[in-house]
């Protein structure tokens, strides 16, 4: 029950070893905190591996017996159907563990059982920093991702020492699914980036990519999210090592470097990271109101030779 990177990685793996697998998601798509056309991607990958997709289905009961659990569904057609299962994986959000430490007593402010900073982590008590993953600052939580909080760990103490602290741009951290296919992005999916300017947009199937086509595991893509006017691009991948091509991507948004300068970077060949700097020439600068059909289109298109 829920799609969250973990609860993806093991499904993955859990149906490889035989079992049946049914996924039960609140929300309309898989992984829903990505880009919309790399969860429909996956949903497919998933289907393809005999994996059954509940999307948009709400658990209204759950009872453990002594032959496994009894689980009532509602979908969104308004059917309620009734499965059972072995065992159930809850993959619920991540969570604070702050209650009893004694915060809130040594005058440190706290918000929904995190500890409150500003943008240079700096607690109610200025001689006092918290741990990365325990904070909240004005904006909201911050990604609870260990590459993340180790970031701030060291921006932090480095305020203390230095008074002062670089602060994290938070659209440069790369988000990872460790499943099969793995997941890789860095900055704003498209509907994201749609809300604050007029983006372009590409989706190259890797399969064009004869490295990629060596593992023969489906077709797979890179999606490029581009501002209009600065051409800075954000990635989002879903394929073999995905999660290791992410670093270019991440490289190159911190600086700010342009769709064509990274067209322009020779990359060795054949590679996977082939598809991270390869887009189709004919990315189509479009506005708010196209830019999703132009991305869903090249997706679809087939293997580009």
């Amino acid at each position: 029950m829920g799609t969250a990177r973990s609860a993806s990685s093991s499904r993955r793996s859990t149906r490889r070893f035989g079992s049946e697998v049914t996924i039960i998601e609140l929300l309309p798509r898989l992984v829903p905190v990505g880009d919309e056309a790399i969860s429909a991607e996956l949903e497919k990958s998933f289907k393809k591996a005999g994996i059954k997709a509940l999307t948009g289905t709400k658990v209204t009961k759950a009872a453990a017996g002594t032959n496994g659990v009894d689980i009532e569904a509602q979908t969104p057609d308004g059917r309620t159907p009734e499965l059972s299962a072995d065992l159930l994986l809850v993959c619920d959000r991540t969570r604070t563990v702050t209650a009893g430490l004694g915060v809130e007593e040594a005058g440190i402010a706290m918000e929904k059982g995190y500890v409150k900073v500003d943008d240079l982590y700096r607690t109610s008590v200025p001689t006092c920093r918290p741990s990365a993953t325990s904070s909240r600052w004005a904006a909201g939580v911050h990604p609870q991702l260990a590459h993340v909080s180790s970031a701030e760990g060291i921006s932090s103490p480095n305020g203390l020492r230095a008074r002062t602290c670089g602060r994290i741009t938070y659209d440069h951290v790369p988000s990872c699914t460790y499943c099969d296919p793995e997941i890789g992005s860095v900055g704003l999916t498209e509907a994201e980036a749609s809300r604050r300017a007029t983006t372009c947009a590409s989706g190259v199937p890797r399969s064009a990519s004869s490295a990629a086509r060596r593992w023969r595991r489906g077709r797979r893509f890179v999606k490029i999210v581009a501002d209009r006017n600065t051409m800075k691009s954000r990635r989002h991948m879903i394929g073999p090592r995905s999660t290791e091509l992410v670093a270019e991507a991440v490289l190159a948004l911190r600086l700010e470097c342009t769709v064509e300068e990274l067209i322009r970077t020779i990359h060795a060949h054949p590679t996977f990271s082939e598809a991270v700097a390869k887009p189709r020439t004919s990315t189509v600068h479009s506005s708010r109101s196209a830019s999703t059909a132009s991305a869903t289109s090249s997706v679809d298109r087939g293997p580009i030779m």
